[in-house]
């Protein structure tokens, strides 16, 4: 695996892997062999426990989400926001947790007794050979009691997962939440698209890290050179990309609309 700095233009870092898959929870090393650039003195990687061997040291224990949030906020360089693979990497390893450990079961009160007693005819075994059954054929018919007994009862349960951004189940929501409006308060009178335009827009290019000078921003252009540059900084730091749609939203919802309840907290 390699990890490559955030100018294109420089070297990188080559370093082994290996054939042997690596947990990804309670294993903070992990970080510093995947971003030795991010983290070149060993130190200050996610989800690291044995910080608190040190008795009564005023570390407390940090959520990933809120750790990886607060590296993708901090420091002049912005090493965090501009790395190739950082910001995906974690929010591959985010997600999956999210629908993992935010999932439950749901079942209708009046169907309790039905599920009670297909439950009991159920046992740890005829899981696991009907599981195994199901990945060679999704449509392979059940056969035992058992078999059948865990076909019927997946008729009564409902899967429901934690609110993920960009989930299936979060789509649902919010189309019943815009079905839900729409009946009590009737239907929109006026609709709009936002356009945040974030590579012709001089406040994503500060949020990216760029110095402008306003006085010499037109002198001595070249056709198109501009709104390459700009694309450039933008494609490198996706962080900064998503700041300014942030605050777009804010400006049209809380000035524009005169709502004034809150603040963005980028500014």
């Amino acid at each position: 695996m390699t990890d490559l700095i955030s100018d294109h233009q420089q070297a990188f870092v080559k370093y082994l892997s290996g054939s042997k898959p690596q947990s990804t929870r309670n294993n903070p090393l992990l970080f510093g062999h995947l971003w030795p650039t991010l983290f070149p003195f060993g130190v200050g990687m996610m989800e690291n426990q044995e910080i608190d061997s040190f008795g009564d040291s005023p570390f407390r224990k940090v959520d990933l989400e809120v750790h990886v949030a607060h590296l993708l906020d901090s420091g002049k360089d912005r090493r965090f926001q501009k790395h190739t693979s950082f910001i995906f990497v974690m929010g591959n390893l985010l997600q999956p947790r999210k629908a993992v450990f935010g999932a439950q079961l749901s079942v209708k009160r009046s169907w309790f007794p039905r599920v009670h007693e297909l439950f009991y005819q159920i046992e740890s075994e005829t899981i696991t050979t009907y599981q195994a059954k199901l990945k060679k054929n999704p449509f392979a018919k059940a056969e035992t009691q058992g078999e059948k007994a865990v076909a019927e009862l997946l008729k009564y349960v409902d899967y429901i997962s934690d609110k993920i951004p960009g989930s299936i189940g979060e789509v649902k929501d919010r189309q019943q939440e815009m079905f839900s409006v729409s009946n009590c308060e009737g239907l929109p009178h006026v609709f709009m698209t936002l356009n945040t335009a974030d590579t012709k827009n001089l406040i994503a290019q500060v949020l990216a890290g760029r110095d402008i000078d306003l006085d010499k921003l037109f002198h001595d252009m070249k056709p198109n050179a501009e709104s390459s540059e700009r694309a450039q900084f933008i494609a490198l730091n996706p962080v900064a990309g998503a700041e300014f749609f942030h605050l777009s939203v804010w400006v049209l919802i809380e000035i524009l609309l005169a709502s004034g309840k809150t603040s963005p907290d980028i500014l």
